[in-house]
């Protein structure tokens, strides 16, 4: 089991702000395949500009660790992320909760994060945030009559 390199991870992402390049390379492999709902990232270079764009404007992100799964050569984290982003949810503290699963022999070779993108910015946005929520509702009391 490679903990070493998870642990690396979770140490460089609990305050994610910003990310470099050095530190995305002591943790993903050159081929590195990134799945998360907004898409596919393959390649360390590509995974560096992505996370450029995405972290650009994030006023702050950290990560709370709540709960993982470790194998010989994959772990299963379960987090919570708290992000501020200034064009969303009026700016204040968003908390989104997801899983990531990381599959790794000296560095990870492939993580997959999985959580709702809706509650990160769908529900986060000016005009589109109060028709998403109020679906979510009826579709949650639908579910349970």
């Amino acid at each position: 089991m490679n903990n070493t390199v998870v642990d690396k991870l979770k140490q460089t992402f609990a305050t994610a702000d910003s990310l470099s390049a050095d530190d995305l390379a002591q943790i993903y492999s050159t081929d590195i395949v990134f799945v998360d709902p907004l898409g596919k990232v393959e390649g360390l270079e590509t995974l560096s500009r992505y996370f450029e764009r995405v972290y650009k404007n994030v006023t702050s992100c950290k990560f709370e660790y709540l709960d993982e799964c470790r194998l010989t050569d994959s772990t299963c984290i379960k987090w919570d992320m708290y992000f501020q982003h200034p064009k969303l949810g009026g700016g204040k503290e968003i908390k989104v909760r997801g899983v990531s699963l990381l599959k790794f022999e000296d560095n990870v070779s492939y993580h997959e994060d999985i959580y709702d993108v809706g509650a990160l910015m769908y529900e986060n946005v000016p005009l589109l945030g109060t028709p998403v929520k109020w679906l979510k509702r009826r579709a949650h009391n639908v579910a349970l009559k």
